[in-house]
């Protein structure tokens, strides 16, 4: 991402503030920080607290509080390090009650937006709270605009997607407030926390978002909650926890997202802030390849905006059926049918053939899922159903009865379909609807590796007397030589439900 800095000199003030510095964003790649990460050292000394900040090349920051400083003394501190606020958060009641002092401090520091995080509520958040909200939010976010020119963005915190109508009370707070004078900020683990996924609801909204706050959320912690509280201590480096990082920052780059704000609640800021930020700076966006992974040889398979290069597997075109395989968001997806093998649209394979190879792909499943990813697949055999291969199994294990057929498990997750179990760890399984990362490798002396999330599950050795003997007591032994041509097709599954792919990339082995 591009971005362009607007010089702020003194000159620019007028009386006891200023102008917001609304040509200053930040990026995924250089982030801002929220003050509330580093509130137990901003209560200590503030001064030293922002040189922490600048030191980890920072620049943008939303204070949500003044630490006991004047709004002119904060604002000359950070003039004096190159550093700026671009959004200041208040509470409800100080929106409404004292909207002319929380403007002048706005705009004293400089601030474009002035930012509420929740809504009083008691117990489960109402329609009749949601309303009261929406009403508010219109008024003081007209008045904020119209008299000084600050735009009002409402932070979500988890408690507002109770279900309403088709959707939920956040829609209808979205739907109700004037884009004039209501904007939003999303913190991703408060949308994720709840069991939504930030990355749709920014596709969803677009521009109705000026901010993020970057989060992740510790792996093993339940999500589905609407009580807008976990602890602090769950928050995690970006990249190491629950939320899928790459994804949202994928969806937040078309929606024109200004400022990208960490937030870490954790007590062990001084270590994991340093580390998201590196994060961030090397961070590989779904589909794309990073100038050293072309180097390594690696190539899409996908190109995360069109069908080139696939085709359905009886086929010389990719298939069209409304119903079937489509390309959006950057995925490829196959919708649900009822869940019958390849009697829909059909399997889709690549174009090209590979021998030896290391393939990877991320792949997201529906509730009760069946599909898989196969491999030297010829095409000989004419099967009326799904096109014979060896298959790396999609399955969600907990709901479809295919985890309990075959020998062992050899038909669950990662497994080598109906031939080899994979020894999948607890620590390498994701919940449904959240993405996961599977891996081939095929090596020139056909040694094969099966990978779940990082985690090898399965190893064999292709045309070995081991394999044969394996074929020979599977529902493949009808097929000569099953799983031991030199070369073959890629396929992804048609199984009848639906299941997302993305970053589908391979790597030819010499």
């Amino acid at each position: 991402m591009i971005f362009s800095l607007c010089v702020f000199t003194p000159a620019a003030m007028t009386g006891d503030h200023c102008f917001a510095q609304s040509g200053r964003f930040s990026s995924p790649e250089h982030p801002g920080v929220v003050s509330y990460t580093y509130r137990k050292y901003f209560e200590k000394d503030v001064p030293s607290t922002l040189d922490t900040i600048k030191a980890n090349g920072i620049t943008d920051i939303e204070f949500s509080n003044l630490f006991g400083q004047t709004a002119a003394g904060l604002r000359k501190m950070l003039d004096a390090r190159g550093l700026y606020c671009s959004s200041f958060g208040v509470g409800y009641d100080d929106l409404i009650g004292k909207t002319a002092e929380v403007a002048q401090n706005a705009k004293t520091l400089g601030a474009q937006y002035v930012r509420v995080a929740g809504i009083p509520h008691q117990g489960a958040f109402t329609l009749e709270e949601a309303q009261k909200a929406v009403d508010d939010f219109n008024k003081f976010g007209k008045i904020l605009k119209e008299q000084y020119g600050l735009t009002f963005i409402y932070h979500n915190h988890g408690f507002e997607f109770q279900p309403y109508g088709d959707g939920t009370l956040y829609d209808l707070i979205v739907a109700k407030t004037d884009p004039k004078w209501v904007s939003f900020e999303m913190d991703i683990l408060w949308v994720f926390f709840p069991g939504r996924d930030p990355a749709e609801l920014i596709r969803k909204y677009g521009n109705r978002y000026k901010a993020l706050h970057l989060k992740d959320l510790r792996e093993g912690i339940a999500t589905g909650s609407l009580s807008g509280g976990t602890s602090g201590n769950n928050d995690v480096v970006l990249g190491q926890g629950q939320i899928d990082i790459p994804g949202v920052i994928g969806a937040s780059l078309p929606a024109g997202i200004r400022h990208y704000y960490i937030e870490d609640e954790s007590d062990s800021v001084s270590m994991q802030v340093p580390q998201s930020i590196a994060y961030l700076k090397k961070l590989t966006l779904p589909n794309t390849l990073s100038a050293a992974e072309k180097r390594e040889g690696w190539r899409l398979l996908f190109d995360g905006r069109t069908s080139k290069g696939w085709v359905g597997a009886h086929s010389d075109s990719f298939p069209s059926r409304p119903n079937g395989w489509i390309v959006k968001d950057g995925m490829i997806t196959i919708r649900n049918s009822g869940g019958e093998e390849a009697k829909n649209a059909g399997d889709i394979v690549t174009i090209d053939e590979y021998g030896a190879f290391d393939i990877s792909f991320q792949f997201r499943m529906s509730r009760g899922a069946n599909s898989g990813v196969k491999y030297f697949v010829t095409l000989q055999e004419q099967t009326g159903g799904s096109a014979i291969g060896l298959e790396y199994q999609i399955l969600d294990d907990s709901v479809h009865p295919d985890a309990k057929l075959g020998r062992n498990g050899d038909r669950t997750l990662a497994s080598l379909y109906d031939l080899i179990p994979a020894n999948k760890p607890q620590s390498c399984l994701r919940p449904i609807g959240q993405w996961n990362t599977g891996r081939i490798v095929v090596y020139p002396d056909n040694r094969v590796e099966h990978y779940l999330n990082g985690v090898k599950v399965l190893e064999y050795v292709r045309k070995s007397p081991a394999y044969k003997d394996l074929v020979a007591i599977s529902k493949y032994k009808i097929w000569k030589n099953f799983g031991e041509a030199d070369r073959g097709h890629i396929l992804l599954q048609d199984h009848g439900f639906e299941v997302n792919f993305r970053n589908i990339r391979i790597k030819t082995l010499q």
